[in-house]
């Protein structure tokens, strides 16, 4: 049943666009080929004929069609590659990001490493049920009620004892000039950029 106005029935409007895309779209495929790939050439031209039937009413008909398939090609093809250039940059930008979290914590392991080492040095100096208490404290983050009951003392005791190794291991790696020098070159070279 035709429509006023010279408008097309929805049978001969979509004949017409049929025969639109059986006319043009190895054309438009060969272009959007050799502009994008392969792989995403048809979506980009099935794109310009889905938005040709949405506004098949106003598209122009006949001769200029081509022309009008073609620009609109001309801008899907534009956007692809705006897109693919934006998801790109967004997938280096990840990648970036990701590299340097990576580094920071290889750095931070390498440095908790060199830090442990220099303090076992310091700890040598402590006595053996010092050095257990200590490392209870700082290494397992046990409170004092725990490492009481594991050294069979009492709580304020495990205090005062990891109080006064924790001032022994201070005042070893003060007083070693070679040391203190060593953990800070070794934090200096970790930190520089």
């Amino acid at each position: 049943m035709a429509l006023h106005q010279g408008r097309f029935s929805h049978t001969q409007r979509q004949a017409a666009f049929e025969a639109a895309v059986i006319s043009y779209w190895d054309k438009l495929l060969g272009i959007a080929t050799a502009k994008t790939n392969r792989n995403d050439a048809p979506d980009v031209v099935q794109d310009v004929f889905l938005s040709l039937w949405e506004k098949w009413e106003e598209a122009p008909k006949g001769e200029s069609l081509e022309y009008y398939l073609l620009h609109a090609l001309k801008l899907r093809i534009y956007n692809y590659y705006r897109t693919t250039s934006r998801y790109q940059a967004h997938l280096r930008t990840l990648e970036q990001m990701l590299q340097e979290t990576l580094e920071v914590v290889f750095i931070r392991e390498d440095m908790q490493t060199l830090r442990e080492s220099f303090l076992d040095e310091a700890l040598e100096t402590l006595s053996p049920s010092q050095r257990q208490l200590f490392l209870l404290r700082t290494r397992h983050q046990y409170s004092y009620r725990k490492i009481a009951q594991l050294l069979n003392i009492e709580p304020a005791s495990a205090r005062v004892l990891y109080a006064r190794a924790l001032q022994q291991v201070k005042s070893y790696i003060h007083s070693n000039p070679a040391l203190a020098a060593r953990l800070m070159s070794t934090i200096i070279l970790f930190t520089i950029p």
